[in-house]
């Protein structure tokens, strides 16, 4: 199912929201990086954060370039691969850029034994979470931050990087699409054997215009059926959130609780 042509105006109005936002965060993160004498902080800051954030913007551009939610035509193969490359990019660098903040944080106030060395980092510890400004502490311990790091963000992160890729399906079909999809493939088999590589091309051609395009993402079906997360909405989302946070961060990470 496609989107609305409201929903279509409100991702428009939010992707170049988020975009900004996170150009902006990038230019700030930069500077509180500079300013800093550790070279740790330095670290985390200048070649973590920032060029997370500058990785996270260029995703995001890559994937509604080649994915617009105006798209009414299943991907072509190649499209589609570089759409779901971009957004294993994406999810990676939304989880790791959340130790780069915390590692910055607690080298810049010298934390690193009171937290119990390297395994006690991580913005979402109570190690680290207990030391941090009350307006960083209670939106990390918020229920909606809780619930999207847990349940979604490290969730499909830890099956990018340990199970199943993320992946989106290469189109949705009616019964008799789906029949007449599955016919070709049937196909492909002795056109293979027969070494009839025209004809091959053809069956794919026929298939890539079979349906509509699949505006879901998910991982895999482990021990109950996936949950597949609606594709635009959900990345636009993960981005307001990393410029909220991220700007909240940079505001008040020079104090400890």
């Amino acid at each position: 199912m496609g989107y609305s042509e409201e929903q279509i105006a409100q991702f428009q109005e939010e992707y170049a929201k988020v975009s900004q936002g996170l150009q902006d965060l990038m230019l700030k993160t930069i500077v509180a990086g500079q300013e800093s004498e550790h070279a740790g902080v330095k670290e985390h800051l200048l070649h973590g954060a920032a060029r997370r954030l500058s990785t996270l913007k260029r995703c995001l551009e890559n994937i509604f370039v080649n994915f617009p939610p105006t798209t009414v035509k299943p991907l072509q193969r190649d499209v589609l691969y570089d759409v779901q490359i971009n957004l294993h990019a994406y999810v990676m660098n939304l989880y790791g850029i959340f130790d780069n903040w915390a590692w910055s944080f607690i080298l810049r106030h010298d934390l690193l034994q009171k937290v119990g060395g390297k395994h006690g980092v991580g913005l979402f510890r109570e190690s680290t979470t207990k030391h941090l400004a009350k307006p960083i502490h209670d939106y990390l311990v918020s229920d909606t931050i809780t619930n999207w790091h847990e349940k979604y963000l490290k969730s499909y992160r830890d099956a990018l990087a340990h199970r199943i890729p993320l992946y989106i399906p290469p189109a949705e079909f009616t019964k008799e699409e789906s029949e007449r999809y599955g016919q070709l493939e049937g196909e492909k088999i002795n056109l293979i054997k027969g070494m009839e590589w025209q004809r091959l091309d053809e069956l794919y051609k026929e298939q890539e215009n079979i349906g509509r395009p699949s505006f879901v993402f998910l991982h895999s079906y482990e021990e109950e059926p996936p949950k597949p997360v609606l594709f635009h909405p959900q990345l636009l989302c993960d981005g307001l959130a990393i410029v909220e946070f991220g700007t909240l961060f940079v505001e008040h990470w020079g104090e400890a609780a």
